[in-house]
């Protein structure tokens, strides 16, 4: 097998990363606008959208998904959620006192690699939270959210 490099500033000469880098690139653009979420939130969009691409079946593996081919099982699609929707996540375990609020008005933007839960924006701290959302309201976005 012979390495060849292709040359400098011809992005055209590697097709399949090109076609990858595009389909990355739409989805981020569709996930922002869909969610009308402003593109300060693109690396948050960005790890969504790998995460979902990853999740669709392949032609190059007989239109099985790879994560079915490493563990032999299927994979569950019911807690994909919308992204830049709101959510309320239970935050019962953090509240300073019994009569604090246990939850929060938050925006979803997605699936922590370490943890089980969901990431969220605190809309009113303006903080990030990782944990499993009780209430999400895919018809009620990022814009709706912040009026109030």
């Amino acid at each position: 097998i012979l390495l060849r490099h292709s040359c400098p500033y011809t992005s055209q000469q590697n097709g399949k990363a090109e076609r990858m880098l595009r389909t990355i690139n739409n989805t981020i653009c569709t996930l922002l606008i869909h969610a009308s979420m402003p593109p300060t939130f693109w690396a948050e969009t960005l790890a969504i959208a790998t995460y979902v691409l990853n999740q669709r079946p392949s032609s190059s593996v007989v239109t099985k998904i790879s994560y079915q081919l490493l563990h032999g099982t299927f994979l569950e699609y019911s807690h994909l959620c919308l992204f830049g929707c709101l959510c309320y996540p239970n935050l019962s375990a953090t509240i300073p006192h019994k009569l604090a609020p246990r939850s929060a008005p938050c925006i979803f933007l997605g699936y922590p690699s370490n943890h089980k839960g969901y990431r969220c924006l605190d809309i009113l701290l303006r903080q990030l939270i990782v944990a499993e959302p009780s209430n999400l309201m895919p018809s009620q976005g990022y814009l709706s959210s912040i009026r109030h």
